[in-house]
């Protein structure tokens, strides 16, 4: 069964990523509003028929393309992209984001769970690097540490969370 209210807000957190591909392919601000909102009436029109299992950005691209095409052929407006190659450039640019956005959510994913498994000690000393952005030497006199032993500290729990993260993206692999 398809979940109409998570697709809709899968839709609309994907609304901006949206607007650039159509932004890419007509060049005009106001085009693209036309079209998106356009696209925007499709979905609604049309989430039922939405396979779950396919990209939903996807789709939306698709609808967004054709919309595009109509476009061009009803109007002088987008003359200046009048090649299909065009489309299909930005097509495979955005494809290729996508794949790259889901590579970064995975390792995400996979560095969010090793983290899990650090000692309290070496979550600490990240919250205070990366999260508060202390210096070596303020951590180190906020952990009653010398600055080196931070440092050391530091550069092994990278080590291991990027072995870490490694060994569970292999293990995910089939």
């Amino acid at each position: 069964m398809i979940d109409r209210d998570s697709l809709i807000r899968s839709f609309q957190a994907d609304r901006f990523r949206l607007i650039a591909y159509i932004r890419a392919l007509v060049g005009d601000p106001e085009l693209t509003e036309e079209i998106f909102q356009e696209v925007s009436v499709v979905v609604l029109q049309k989430i039922e028929a939405f396979d779950p299992s396919k990209d939903l950005q996807a789709w939306c691209r698709g609808i967004a393309r054709n919309l595009v095409l109509r476009e061009r052929e009803r109007s002088r407006r987008l003359r200046i992209f009048d090649s299909d190659q065009i489309i299909d450039l930005v097509d495979a640019a955005f494809e290729e984001k996508a794949r790259v956005d889901d590579t970064v959510d995975a390792q995400r994913s996979l560095l969010r769970r090793c983290m899990g498994h650090l000692a309290d000690s070496s979550r600490e000393i990240l919250d205070l690097r990366y999260r508060n952005g202390l210096s070596l030497r303020a951590i180190a006199g906020k952990m009653e540490r010398t600055e080196g032993a931070v440092q050391v500290a530091l550069s092994r729990v990278r080590k291991w969370l990027a072995e870490c993260v490694q060994r569970r993206g292999q293990a995910a692999t089939p």
